[in-house]
């Protein structure tokens, strides 16, 4: 049977997009690999929402989690019926179709070849393939998706001036906003860089750029309203993102090096003592200008901290190794640029500042790392340069001779770049890998008691804990273990209808010495008994019933 014409034009991008899908499966079924952080958060939310249950899952409508991830997530949900799986299925999916606008994005700018590489060192970057599996969240896949998806369209409209091309980089932008409220930095970044080409080119005053910018910010509040309107209602104000001023005041902390600070800027019980300061309504309001005006000289000291830590992280071994630099420079300035290039680079530089952003708050590699596929592209760039001068070289010195060089040869020179970093980046997964599972809050087991409680309570049962994956493995209801004195926390405990709670040897070590008696049978108060424990190599886990009269 004759091969199709079709299936040989996309075959080299299916096996890119398959490989892709391979190597983030791997990721997901690594033995490291927990449901923990806020990723419980997003899978209850959507479970919840989708199955007629209000988007909730603290009891009342939640408004500091944006509601994209839920959505995939949930839906998935509906299919397979397992909250882990879907989770699962959507990093993969969306893993894998991220090497699609990649591609697109780079052929676009420098060619089809360089083009299949961007999208080969995409599917394969452990910062970008692996490392998300274990930062606590998952939502990094899609939001990665939807931010340089709308990043391709705003090139495409920039440089076609089609009407669909600037109401589907809206709408991108408008679903990568629904998972990440930050993505709202990408829209104005591509508003802000049409605007600019089309001043410089003196178009700015066409009606075909109006109507585009028009359909633009339509596709745009078509995906934001909803969600924005739903936030009105529970807060009364209308805002980008609820969750800024919170996640400022309990990011103080972190930026200094202060967990324990952080803890209870976070955890701490709001002014009633009945509930969590995060999920308190009097998180709603919380003023990040109101703070800074109070501050201002630890304001400045905040930011000149997370510039260093910015730098620091970016240029870290996991992140964009400095020995990957060099090719950069290759990739600027082997060729001279024309207009069309100018423009396009000029997208590409403007699309690393949305993450800037994050310099107010707290430095962390899920918080840059959305800044890497652009890098990326530029290392493909950088890398098929280098091959196309090795290869030129090659044939140059040898042009008079009787043994020139064969086309064989000319190949593999042209591509031994870009498999010196594709032996890198393999070599430097099990390095991230270790990494990543060596720090953070989580511990494996946490899902192993999780899994003795599912089997071991009552179903519909209220576990409280710090860390939400020992509920979500339990199947159980979760209520977070407030920071606070043992008396304000049975009393918390008390109304929050607490059936049993979980203690981790590690959180009283440094973050919450106050419950460590507990941990040793010291004075245990007459409403906690101790049920069950589990050891592990950073210390126990114990288990208490909560005793109601």
């Amino acid at each position: 049977m004759k091969e199709s014409p079709n299936i040989r034009k996309f075959a080299p991008l299916l096996s890119v997009t398959l490989l892709a899908a391979a190597v983030r499966l791997l990721a997901v079924l690594q033995p490291a690999r927990i449901v923990w952080g806020d990723e419980p958060f997003y899978l209850w939310l959507g479970r919840n929402w989708l199955t007629g249950q209000g988007y909730s899952f603290t009891g009342y409508p939640d408004v500091h989690h944006s509601p994209g991830y839920p959505l995939l997530s949930g839906l998935i949900y509906l299919i397979t019926g397992d909250l882990e799986l879907s989770s699962n299925v959507c990093y993969v999916l969306f893993g894998a179709l991220l090497v699609i606008p990649i591609y697109l994005l780079a052929r676009e700018m420098y060619g089809k070849s360089v083009g299949y590489v961007a999208a080969l060192l995409t599917a394969i970057y452990p910062a970008i393939s692996t490392a998300p599996a274990l930062w606590g969240t998952f939502t990094e896949p899609p939001y990665y998706f939807f931010v340089y998806s709308g990043l391709l369209l705003v090139l495409l409209a920039m440089r076609r001036t089609r009407r669909i091309a600037f109401l589907l980089a809206g709408a991108c932008f408008g679903f990568a906003y629904l998972i990440r409220p930050e993505a709202v930095a990408y829209l104005a970044v591509g508003a802000a860089v049409l605007a600019l080409v089309w001043i410089l080119e003196k178009r700015i005053s066409s009606r075909a750029v109006w109507v585009g910018m028009a359909l633009y910010a339509t596709g745009f509040l078509l995906l934001f309203l909803p969600f924005a309107y739903h936030v009105y209602l529970q807060t009364g104000s209308w805002m980008v993102s609820e969750k800024a001023g919170v996640t400022f005041i309990t990011c103080i902390g972190l930026s200094e090096g202060n967990t324990a600070a952080f803890d209870l800027a976070t955890w701490g019980l709001d002014s009633t003592g009945l509930e969590v300061f995060f999920f308190s309504r009097e998180s709603y309001h919380v003023n990040m200008l109101d703070v800074i005006r109070a501050y201002p000289s630890q304001f400045l000291e905040l930011v000149a901290r997370n510039a260093r830590r910015f730098i620091g992280t970016l240029l870290s071994m996991p992140m964009l190794s400095i020995y990957l630099l060099p090719l950069m420079g290759v990739a600027f300035f082997r060729t001279a640029w024309d207009k069309a290039r100018a423009k396009g680079e000029l997208l590409l530089g403007a699309s690393l500042t949305p993450v800037l952003v994050f310099v107010l708050f707290f430095i962390q590699d899920r918080y840059i790392a959305t800044l890497l596929p652009t890098l990326v592209i530029w290392l493909a760039l950088g890398a098929w340069e280098m091959g196309t001068w090795c290869s030129e070289t090659a044939r140059n010195l040898h042009s008079h001779a009787a043994d020139r060089v064969g086309v064989r040869t000319t190949f593999l020179l042209k591509v031994l770049p870009t498999l010196v970093i594709i032996l890198f980046l393999m070599v430097l997964q099990p390095k991230v890998i270790s990494q990543y599972t060596s720090t953070g809050s989580f511990r494996p087991e946490h899902k192993t008691l999780g899994l003795w409680l599912r089997d071991n309570i009552p179903q519909g049962s209220v576990v409280m804990s710090r860390y939400p994956a020992i509920a979500f493995y339990a199947e159980s209801l979760w209520e977070p273990t407030a920071n606070a004195s043992l008396d304000e926390l049975l009393t918390y405990a008390k109304e929050s209808k607490v059936d049993f709670f979980v203690l981790d040897e590690l959180e009283t070590r440094q973050l919450r010495p106050q419950f460590a008696p507990l941990l040793f049978g010291e004075s245990l108060p007459v409403e906690l008994e101790r049920i069950h424990t589990e050891r592990g190599p950073l210390g126990q886990l114990v288990v208490f019933e909560l005793n109601k009269p």
